[in-house]
């Protein structure tokens, strides 16, 4: 069960994961949490989840994110508003679609199931790296970040110096979140795709 990560919705607020409850399963990834799903949290919504076995015995405990639809799409808005400007609009429909998609599927609770994550490794680290992602999406949408993209970007070769995502990459949460999403890549380059975006749906 725990060998990717994947995105639920539950009509009610979830306690734990194997359990009877009404969900569905809306998307689901590899070793990382795609750049639309951690858009929807923020580090407020860390809670402890029980895991239990198919059996109906409780192995272990984690912290994940959980929070309302509502405040997630939210959320998502404005930070999709963000990331728009600051890759350019090459990713517009991504976006937009994304939040359609939940509009229309999700239920009242949304739910990460980060558990192949924490299993790789100690719970420590798992949950630096989870709150080192949010704190880049945090800081993003806060007034400390303060740019507007230039039209003159669009120029051939004088452009790139009014690009703004460099100055933005230097914010270590930005850096970290884009690189475990994979949407930036070991050269620096930004890869654009359906499925580092969203994951699988």
């Amino acid at each position: 069960m725990f060998q990717c990560t994947s995105l639920h919705s539950y009509k009610t607020l979830p306690f734990h994961i194997q359990s009877d409850d009404s969900h569905r399963q809306l998307a689901s990834s590899g070793y990382q949490l795609p750049l639309c799903w951690l858009m929807l949290f923020e580090e407020g919504d860390l809670q402890v989840q029980h895991v239990y076995s198919t059996e109906g015995v409780q192995t272990c405990e984690y912290t994940t994110l959980i929070c309302s639809k509502e405040q997630a799409l939210c959320r998502y808005v404005m930070a999709a508003e963000r990331f728009k400007s600051l890759f350019g609009h090459r990713c517009d429909t991504y976006f937009d679609y994304w939040q359609q998609y939940l509009e229309y599927n999700a239920d009242a609770y949304l739910y990460l199931d980060a558990t192949a994550l924490w299993m790789t490794g100690d719970e420590q680290a798992y949950l630096d790296n989870l709150n080192l992602s949010l704190s880049g999406i945090g800081w993003l949408l806060s007034d400390e970040c303060r740019w507007q993209r230039s039209r003159w970007v669009f120029l051939p070769w004088v452009g790139r110096l009014f690009d703004p995502l460099e100055a933005v990459l230097k914010h270590k949460g930005v850096h970290h979140l884009l690189m475990q999403s994979g949407v930036l890549d070991t050269d620096g380059g930004i890869y654009i795709d359906k499925m580092v975006l969203q994951g699988n749906i």
